[in-house]
């Protein structure tokens, strides 16, 4: 009987072990998803009440409500459930089970996205997995992306000036990997909300002296659909993020095998590539106006919707700002550059080509305003959650530069 259980307690080590050994195609067969990404158009506030402490069990017209219509409800999934697909599935591996569900996750059957020659993008599939159940899990899950506790993480990279720095990801990945906190990586195309996200799993890093590797799984391509799309994206090596060593460039491929397209950063400019822990990522949290954060730990939130397009977030006196002059990417000045606000970029996958922007949200935090310059085409609305109050201003824009601050006259009742 003993040896019966020293034998059970090695082989549940194994099986559950949160860094490949090398780059092993297996360690994705087993402990990843055999369905691909899938999007969901309208969640409901049943999911919505579960996902996040302190929700009340019916809308009811409070602050709840507001982060409910302008960014749950049809926001958060309509691109896909990488975030939750990802999260999921590291509870699953680390704890052994989460919300009713038992690793290994490719036991659990759905489907995943054909590709053909005139659709040859990594996508979404509309089904995922066939357990309506298990569908609500990955959906509540999803969510933990606008919770408190993980926008504060994320502001607390940017604050350092490492949320685009390859190397400080690298080092990241291996620092929550030997300390049994599996972490997701979220990367982004740029800093614009409009361009989308992306997470991936982190199993393996290799150092190669001039560049750096890191290995992953990505949700948009099942090791259980062949191909080189599919398994063969594994098998043959090239799931890695590609880092420079002596500058902390980064790039990966978010396009097929045959037609790449790559998501880049480097320290300097262009898009995110954060790792972010299990104990962070999988944490049932708040939403981030909660009334229990104060002073430097209180977050604020800005809703945009319309054809918008932010030129700047500055503080009040205009000496510190989010980007730079011509709005295209983040402030290059350290000493000139607010580094308490940012885009907040939904983790699904990219907005289909063409697709019309039609709601953006920002977070800041602390106790001090700010003021937001904006141009606007059509119909526009932009509101603010700041100091237990919602602000708001609207109308119909023609191209002109709007700024928008929170004044007494623009609380909404």
């Amino acid at each position: 009987m003993k040896r019966g259980l020293i034998l059970l307690v090695i082989f549940t080590t194994v099986l559950f072990q949160q860094k490949a050994p090398a780059q092993d195609p297996n360690w994705v067969k087993e402990n990843t998803w055999y369905f691909d990404n899938f999007v969901k158009d309208v969640l409901p506030w049943s999911i919505f009440r579960e996902t996040y402490i302190g929700v009340a069990p019916a809308p009811s017209g409070d602050f709840d409500q507001i982060f409910y219509d302008q960014i749950f409800k049809t926001k958060l999934a309509s691109t896909g459930h990488c975030y939750g697909m990802d999260v999921l599935a590291m509870l699953m591996m680390k704890n052994g089970g989460y919300l009713g569900y038992c690793h290994p996750p490719y036991v659990y059957s759905g489907s995943y996205a054909s590709r053909t020659t005139s659709d040859p993008t990594p996508s979404d599939d509309i089904l995922g997995p066939n357990d309506p159940n298990l569908q609500t899990a990955i959906e509540m899950v999803h969510g933990y992306q606008i919770n408190h506790s993980f926008l504060m993480f994320l502001l607390d990279v940017l604050a350092i000036g490492k949320s685009r720095d390859g190397r400080y990801t690298f080092q990241q990945v291996n620092y929550y990997l030997a300390k049994n906190d599996p972490p997701v990586i979220s990367i982004t195309k740029s800093v614009s909300p409009a361009d989308g996200g992306h997470v991936l799993i982190p199993f393996f890093t290799k150092d190669m002296g001039g560049t750096k590797r890191i290995y992953v799984y990505d949700p948009n391509r099942s090791y259980y659909e062949p191909g080189n799309d599919g398994k063969d994206f594994y098998t043959t090596a090239i799931n890695y993020i590609d880092i420079v060593s002596a500058t902390g460039a980064w790039k990966y491929n978010m396009g097929t095998f045959g037609s790449p397209v790559y998501w880049s950063g480097n320290p300097g400019a262009d898009g995110n590539c954060i790792a972010i822990p299990l104990s962070i990522a999988g944490k049932k949290d708040r939403l981030p106006q909660s009334l229990l954060a104060d002073g430097s730990y209180a977050l604020n939130t800005i809703f945009i919707y319309g054809d918008v397009k932010v030129k700047q977030i500055a503080d009040l006196s205009g000496k510190k700002k989010m980007l730079n002059d011509v709005g295209t990417d983040l402030e290059p000045c350290d000493d000139q550059r607010l580094t308490t606000v940012m885009p907040f970029i939904p983790m699904g996958v990219p907005p289909s080509s063409g697709e019309t922007k039609s709601q953006d949200m920002y977070v800041f935090r602390g106790s001090d305003p700010v003021k937001i310059s904006f141009t606007a085409v059509g119909e526009y609305k932009v509101g603010m959650l700041f100091h237990g109050h919602y602000y708001e201003v609207s109308g119909k824009g023609n191209g002109e530069l709007l700024n928008f601050q929170p004044l007494e006259e623009n609380i909404k009742k």
